[in-house]
């Protein structure tokens, strides 16, 4: 009977419920659904393919985690309802489509990256400062870790 005096704004926030109605299989299934929804909206959108000029790096992108985590967030949001879960990846104008900071990036700014991480190392306010100033901090401190696991590092 006491009051909840705590700053819900402070408060986690559930995001996924393990004890949700669907088997493995249909979350399974859910994802490849958002997968191919992340490729074609890359398909359809011009400045994805400029910086993803194939279908297969298009692909690639839809399968990173950013892609995963929007779809596991509808199908939470959603109630686990996979038919209300689908039309929210596709809604009236088209495919949702979700970017990381891989996609935000264009080639020649990932090029003053690795130049910039060259000279300075991770010192990172120092490669904003000189290379990226028009960057955040938090993005490119998030693209470090991206790009980290690509073939160029």
């Amino acid at each position: 009977g006491e009051s909840d005096n705590r700053n819900q704004q402070k408060m986690e926030m559930k995001v996924w419920d393990p004890d949700n109605p669907l088997t493995d299989r249909q979350i399974d299934q859910f994802l490849v659904v958002a997968r191919a929804v992340g490729t074609f909206a890359r398909a359809l959108d011009c400045s994805s393919s400029i910086r993803q000029p194939s279908l297969h790096m298009s692909a690639a992108a839809a399968s990173r985690d950013i892609t995963l985590f929007h779809a596991m967030d509808t199908l939470q949001r959603n109630g686990y309802d996979l038919a209300r879960a689908m039309a929210t990846l596709v809604p009236q104008g088209g495919p949702v489509l979700c970017r990381d900071e891989m996609e935000e990036w264009s080639a020649s700014e990932a090029m003053l990256f690795e130049e910039a991480l060259e000279k300075y190392g991770k010192d990172f306010n120092d490669i904003r400062q000189d290379f990226l100033p028009w960057k955040s901090l938090a993005s490119i401190v998030q693209f470090y870790y991206m790009w980290k696991t690509t073939d160029r590092y």
